[in-house]
């Protein structure tokens, strides 16, 4: 159904030019009247019963979220050879297209603010950094492969190539190696469809808001055999702080080929581009560790600050499905992370002797050159075996991955400026933008390349009609190198993950699970033996109960866990100091350090009743240190900076009889108090409660208008806190987004 040309209100860009427009022209240009070429019109008129919420996806995997208008989902692909979520003995969250698109989530960092058992933390004003249960979330999977989210050059990823995301919690070493015992996000993207489809969506909003959706898919030969689908989408937004602004502009198109009966060849690649501003630090805390209450606008940089990159991956994959039930599966990805111009960013400190908590000391850092090339491959057989008169299920595979990193070189220390009272502070003027580097200090970074290979096995034996076992292990070969200084280089040799637990099915609606699983994490460290220091161990207990319910379109989970952080490098007194030749200073080291997590969850997802729609998580944690050589940290959090308390809970609900055009919704945020400790400062942040609202009408089956209002009682709180230094970033205030869909 076209819809007109919109216009979009005009704004102050200073940034903005003309060379950036190309797509966002083309993605308007498919909401014109008379885009549509006229096969797809014809296509788009054949079956007018078709809706928003039950568009029909041909030619997807069962796990696919797209069209189910459902807000989770009974099955996945992140657990290797066990889709059913109630299977997995470990807590499962599906974040579905629908909820992606209800609460109009545009990138994963908007979508893990808003998942159960998930909280956000800021590195500075571009990156931010993602925890659960304690410890951080330190790699991603796209399509089931890995990926290190490489620093400054990685850009959050556009939701608009996505069909679900899917979080396992806890330690996951069996699935993807050395990491945190923290959680594992896959993102899912979209594929092709058997049948022509085609989709568009404009969303205009608080802070001169404008993005646009592309989305088009269809077999490209008469049999079907050969299917393409291409996505695109347009984000232009400022902020609530002056001066501060993205562009980003992301293309995935992906092909599907038909080899044989069984097999299917599926070739992808996807671009991202973002033009940003930010600033290294937020705001400044006072000198007593207290926040100065600053306004929301206040932004410590200039306008001419960049911080613009780019994203690319190119893979591809192969499976074929033998006629006895056995899969294979290879997949291959090439994935490249850079700055696109200089990275300019202005940086603030406080002087030595600081006694007025406004007074700030400024310079600017100019880096480039900037990168990460990563290449990732895995090998996945699994398929039924016959064993005792029962039928079982085996998994087996082997992965490998390179990461190679090229750190920035560049000047700081550029154009010192001190004194400067940011209660005056422009950044349209304030600031000049300088190019004088004959006075800076350059800096050069250090290149270095990690790489990491495994095998893994995981059988699941049905032991009686009720009860399985999930027996497994990964043979883990990690290794880090420093080409300018291999003294700095380090490895870990077949180091073993196992993994074990148990599900016993009570009825066709419960099952009880309990699981043990490690993950490790390697770590630069001598001791007085002159031997590496083995690698951190996390050692991860679970145990819980699932229900599925609807025939799987509402599932529900509670689950326990504790997990010993254990092995961590720490002084030892009784060694030498200085321990050389490891250290000009200090001792040599011991693994004795050892932390603690543990807690409930409680989670529902799915449709409790006809028309309503609900996700919600409640998640108690409670961390603490238990072994250290320093006293003052007995006893004390891993990180302070987590709530003990999370709840995250989105909901909607379509009306019944001549209303049920109309959906309505809402969503809530909710933590309870933390604190971050520097020094004798502390600060606090209370807890709070965010509540969101929603509203959708359908024009027409093809047509839908959508309103979105965020931080509805326009809240005033702290997305992270600091005691010191300049690292307090405020929560977004109340926005609102207004979006068009259409279907074809």
């Amino acid at each position: 159904m076209p819809c007109p040309l919109p216009v979009f209100p005009s704004g102050r860009r200073p940034r903005v030019r003309a060379a950036r427009r190309p797509l966002a022209l083309a993605l308007a240009a498919l909401l014109a009247p008379g885009a549509l070429p006229a096969w797809a019109q014809t296509a788009a008129g054949a079956d007018t019963a078709r809706t928003l919420d039950t568009l029909v996806v041909q030619a997807q995997r069962d796990a696919a979220t797209e069209g189910s208008g459902n807000y989770g989902g009974k099955e996945t692909t992140l657990f290797k050879g066990i889709r059913s979520v109630r299977e997995t003995p470990q807590p499962v969250t599906v974040i579905s297209r629908q909820l992606i698109d209800d609460r109009v989530l545009p990138d994963l960092h908007d979508v893990l603010q808003n998942t159960p058992g998930v909280t956000v933390d800021y590195v500075d004003s571009e990156r931010v950094n993602y925890f659960s249960r304690g410890f951080s979330i330190d790699s991603l999977q796209i399509d089931g492969l890995s990926i290190d989210q490489a620093g400054s050059t990685f850009i959050q990823p556009d939701t608009s190539v996505l069909d679900r995301i899917e979080i396992l919690r806890g330690a996951a070493g069996l699935l993807r190696g050395a990491g945190n015992p923290s959680a594992t996000v896959n993102l899912v993207r979209k594929r092709p469809t058997s049948e022509f489809q085609g989709a568009a969506g404009l969303t205009l909003g608080t802070w001169d808001r404008r993005r646009l959706e592309a989305d088009l898919s269809s077999p490209l030969n008469a049999s079907g055999s050969v299917r393409g689908r291409i996505v695109a989408a347009y984000d232009d937004k400022d902020f609530f702080q002056d001066a501060r602004e993205e562009e980003r502009r992301t293309i995935y198109g992906v092909l599907e080929a038909d080899l044989s009966a069984g097999t299917l060849l599926t070739f992808s690649l996807q671009h991202t581009d973002l033009y940003a501003t930010g600033s290294w630090g937020g705001l400044p805390a006072g000198l007593d560790g207290r926040q100065l209450d600053l306004p929301r606008s206040t932004y410590l940089g200039a306008d001419w600050n960049t911080w613009d990159r780019y994203n690319q991956q190119v893979f591809l994959g192969l499976e074929h499905r033998f006629g006895n039930g056995w899969n294979v599966r290879l997949n291959a990805a090439h994935t490249r992370f850079g700055y696109i111009n200089d990275f300019k960013q202005t940086s603030f400190s406080r002087p030595a002797a600081a006694t007025d908590p406004y007074r700030v000391d400024v310079s600017t850092a100019i880096y480039g050159a900037a990168g990460s090339h990563q290449n990732a491959i895995g090998m996945v057989a699994d398929g039924p075996f016959e064993l005792l008169g029962r039928r079982h299920h085996l998994t087996v595979g082997a992965e490998g991955r390179n990461v190679a990193t090229a750190n920035s070189s560049g000047y700081w220390n550029i154009a010192p400026m001190t004194g400067v009272d940011i209660r005056e502070w422009n950044p349209w003027t304030s600031y000049p933008e300088p190019f004088d580097t004959s006075a800076a200090t350059y800096y050069r970074g250090i290149d270095n390349a990690t790489r990491q290979e495994g095998a893994f096995a995981l059988a699941k034996l049905s032991l009686t009609d009720p009860l399985t076992a999930l027996v497994g292990a990964r043979a883990n070969w990690w290794s880090y190198s420093v080409p300018t200084n291999r003294a700095s280089d380090y490895s870990v040799d077949r180091e073993i993950t196992p993994y074990a637990g148990l599900v016993y099915d009570i009825d066709r609606h419960f099952s009880l699970y309990a699981s043990y699983s490690e993950i490790f994490v390697p770590q630069n460290a001598y001791g007085a033996d002159g031997d590496l220091i083995a690698p951190v161990v996390g050692k991860d207990y679970e145990a819980g109960l699932k229900g599925e319910f609807l025939r799987g379109r509402l599932n529900a989970a509670l689950s326990l866990f504790r997990i010993d952080n254990v092995g961590r490098a720490v002084d030892d007194a009784g060694s030498p100091d200085p321990c050389l030749p490891f250290y000009a200073s200090g001792h040599c080291k011991v693994a004795d350090g050892k932390v603690r997590s543990e807690g409930w969850e409680l989670e529902v997802a799915g449709e409790p009743l006809p028309g309503w729609q609900l996700m919600a998580g409640y998640t108690h944690t409670r961390t603490e240190t238990l072994r250290d050589n320093n006293a003052a940290s007995l006893g004390q959090p891993i990180r302070s900076a987590d709530p003990r308390h999370l709840l995250r809970v989105s909901t909607s609900y379509r009306l019944p009889g001549a209303w049920q055009a109309l959906r309505v919704g809402a969503g809530v945020q909710a933590q309870s108090d933390a604190y971050v400790r520097s020094g004798s400062l502390v600060a606090r942040q209370g807890g709070y409660a965010v509540y969101s609202l929603m509203g959708s009408y359908d024009l027409s089956d093809a047509v839908r208008l959508q309103l979105n209002v965020n931080n509805l009682f326009d809240k005033v709180y702290y997305r992270k806190i600091g005691a010191s230094g300049f690292n307090t970033y405020y929560a977004e205030p109340r926005n609102v987004m207004l979006t068009v869909r259409t279907r074809f």
